[in-house]
């Protein structure tokens, strides 16, 4: 028999050694590997999503998605979040995001710990795919997530990691063409009151 482990609690995939697979969630598994029909959701590279919804200020983040990464990231604060995120396995996600005054743009988001960066807690950052000429710390940045993408994973190198981060952008610039996934681009929710509710269900 093949065991497929999913640990509960980040961080812990050295205690299932037995296993003959560790995964980060139900969303990464891949019965062709164990030579049962594919799962015939995912479109494209993506795996569709219920949307879901989270909002806050945007702030400054740990530095490095400029400086080291060339991946300028709009971050938001997990505090607040923790009943949202626990219900969202970390990995990179993708949709839609909000900001008040500027417009609505493609964005695709990492949830999670970064394992090469060995964060000490989970951090959202979502890349909105746009080129802004000034920062934007302080505004409101609300986002609609409609699909996932793939599990967070460890790089051996840099390059190798801001690689696969542009590769998620290709992917995600593409999908959110597809009417699946445009139409919710005009989600009210992207342009709600900045005073409203910042957790969406």
């Amino acid at each position: 028999m093949e065991v497929v482990a999913v640990p509960s609690v980040p961080k812990q995939a050295h205690l299932y050694t037995s296993a003959d697979e560790v995964i980060n969630s139900l969303l990464d598994l891949q019965p062709e590997k164990w030579g049962l029909p594919p799962f015939q959701d995912w479109i494209e590279g993506t795996l569709p999503t219920e949307p879901w919804y989270i909002s806050g200020p945007v702030i400054k983040g740990f530095g490095r998605g400029s400086k080291v990464l060339g991946i300028p990231t709009a971050n938001l604060s997990p505090k607040g979040h923790s009943s949202l995120l626990s219900e969202h396995p970390s990995g990179v996600y993708f949709g839609w995001a909000g900001l008040s005054t500027r417009g609505v743009y493609k964005m695709v988001m990492s949830i999670g710990w970064n394992p090469y960066f060995n964060n000490a807690e989970k951090t959202i950052e979502p890349w909105l795919l746009h080129e802004f000429t000034e920062d934007f710390y302080g505004e409101e940045l609300r986002l609609v997530i409609v699909g996932y993408l793939r599990p967070e994973v460890n790089f051996p190198s840099l390059e190798s990691l801001i690689a696969k981060i542009h590769e998620d952008k290709r992917i995600a610039e593409r999908a959110l063409d597809l009417p699946l996934y445009s139409k919710h681009k005009d989600d009210p929710y992207l342009s709600s009151s900045l005073h409203s509710e910042s957790n969406h269900s």
